[in-house]
């Protein structure tokens, strides 16, 4: 056992490989972390999700948003904040209005219809109503479901990469963070998962080396269509747990 954050070293070992791989996706796309890693880690270690993923994933959006700082509109990242904020309010008063795995499934059917209209022709530009609604949702679901993703980052299909990338990192961050508190507040966050969190941060660093090399590579067209698949992949993932 390692003592200091009480897990196998094969587990961790294999936790970092998974961090590094969902990193490199989250860093290059924009969105893919939650997606990428919480199953695998769920699996690997309960307890690995998800307080520590999301203190050690918030780096990842920090990083994605800095490199890309000088394209990120800040008006625009406050309209989302403020949705974000009232979206996790709204969130937290449904889950005490309804239980349940219908929750996570009402959630899923509305992310693949928004995906569906996407692929149907549906191209949602990054206006401040789409900006506070998307964060509005993105609040909701995050709360509800543990996955923020998919409406906020339907948002910015359209958009050039970097500025995807940057608004998505920025946004993340935040939401991460906010997320790490609340589970603190609950007395689901505390000094164990801080250890496990740094435990993670080899597999996040490295994905950051390499998402680069990959981010540079990646069309408009590309990042459209790995939006989409992600927030589907997203959807079916709510649907099948």
């Amino acid at each position: 056992m390692i003592s200091q954050v009480d897990l196998p070293l094969a587990i961790l070992l294999a936790a970092n490989l998974v961090m590094f791989i969902a990193s490199a996706v989250q860093a290059s796309v924009g969105v893919g972390i939650a997606l990428v890693s919480v199953p695998l880690l769920a699996l690997l270690h309960p307890q690995l999700v998800p307080g520590p993923m999301l203190l050690s994933g918030s780096l990842v959006a920090l990083v994605t948003a800095y490199r890309e700082r000088q394209v990120i509109n800040y008006s625009g990242f406050g309209l989302s904040l403020a949705g974000l904020a009232l979206g996790t309010v709204i969130g937290a008063l449904a889950l005490n209005a309804l239980h349940g795995p219908e929750v996570e499934r009402v959630f899923a059917v509305l992310i693949l219809i928004a995906v569906g209209l996407s692929v149907a022709g549906l191209h949602v530009k990054p206006s401040p109503v789409s900006l506070g609604v998307g964060g509005t949702a993105a609040g909701v679901m995050g709360t509800m479901v543990g996955i923020h993703g998919p409406p906020i980052s339907i948002v910015f299909q359209d958009a050039q990469p970097d500025y995807a990338r940057a608004m998505l990192g920025a946004f993340f961050f935040t939401a991460y963070l906010g997320s790490c508190v609340a589970l603190a507040l609950f007395g689901l966050f505390g000094v164990l998962e801080m250890k496990r969190a740094a435990a993670l941060l080899p597999g996040v660093c490295a994905g950051l080396l390499v998402a680069p090399l990959v981010a540079g590579r990646v069309s408009q067209a590309q990042l459209r269509a790995a939006i989409l698949l992600i927030s589907a992949g997203s959807a079916v993932l709510l649907l099948l747990r």
